[in-house]
């Protein structure tokens, strides 16, 4: 195996390096902090995100999507080329890693054409920053027994209730893709459940002081935060990806882009 940059991969290198040199020249700022604790620890987060915007303007957040949705329809080479110089540069720690490493790739694959045009853009400029509804406190990572339950309302829309832990970067977030139950009835389990887009920012039930999405802290040993509870309390769905009750399928393609390539920065 040839493991030698072809040249239209030395020039690809070539480009991304300068760019990178050029910005880190421009804006010293950007630097990586040597003390920085860890990929999803949330410090220096406004600068993080700053960095971010940076990168989804000129299309490096985003190189692997479509060129019709907004990237640069970079090979997996490309993307790899990418983060080798990338983890050289002494750039800041990304930090738009659930939109951008979990849910864009899902979405591109399960989203309407209506879908992936609204949302991708949100996320390539930071507008929309994700975590992930998974895990909760009685099921564990068996997502099988999710407990978190959605119901149609009368104006046919997605409301949840329920409890998701261990989301990472939650009281970052604006929006969280939640594997929720839609059918508890359904056999198998998986069956019912489905994929659902919340808002973050859910305004207070009306008449109360009671958040609709409650994000609570769960601060380790080492005084570190960027883990979180979230409490949804008739959360109302801004969307649902793919068909109801084909939530597992979904999930489990989202695992699979997180174990693949999620973590190569």
């Amino acid at each position: 195996m040839d493991l030698n940059d072809s040249h239209k991969e030395a020039a690809f290198r070539e480009e991304i390096r300068s760019w990178l040199e050029e910005k880190l020249t421009e804006h010293p700022h950007f630097r990586l902090n040597k003390e920085f604790s860890g990929t999803i620890d949330d410090q220096d987060w406004d600068l993080r995100i700053e960095w971010e915007k940076l990168l989804g303007k000129d299309k490096w957040l985003g190189m692997a999507w479509p060129e019709e949705y907004g990237g640069r329809g970079a090979s997996i080479q490309e993307v790899l080329i990418f983060h080798e110089e990338y983890a050289k540069s002494g750039a800041p720690a990304r930090a738009n890693f659930f939109g951008e490493g979990l849910f864009a790739p899902t979405l591109l694959l399960y989203g309407t054409p209506e879908q992936i045009k609204y949302y991708l853009p949100r996320i390539q400029s930071c507008e929309d920053i994700w975590c992930q509804g998974y895990s909760e406190p009685n099921a564990g990572s068996d997502l099988a027994n999710a407990k978190t339950k959605g119901k149609l309302n009368a104006a046919g829309q997605w409301v949840l209730n329920g409890q998701k832990t261990w989301s990472t970067l939650a009281h970052k977030a604006n929006m969280c893709f939640v594997v929720t139950c839609t059918d508890d009835q359904a056999t198998p389990k998986q069956a019912g459940l489905s994929f659902l887009l919340v808002s973050m920012t859910d305004e207070k039930m009306p008449g109360t002081n009671s958040k609709r999405v409650d994000v609570r802290p769960i601060e380790q040993i080492t005084g570190a935060r960027e883990f979180n509870e979230i409490f949804f309390t008739d959360a109302l769905a801004q969307d649902v990806l793919g068909e109801v009750g084909q939530g597992w399928e979904i999930s489990m393609a989202t695992l699979g882009f997180e174990r693949a390539t999620a973590f190569l920065d």
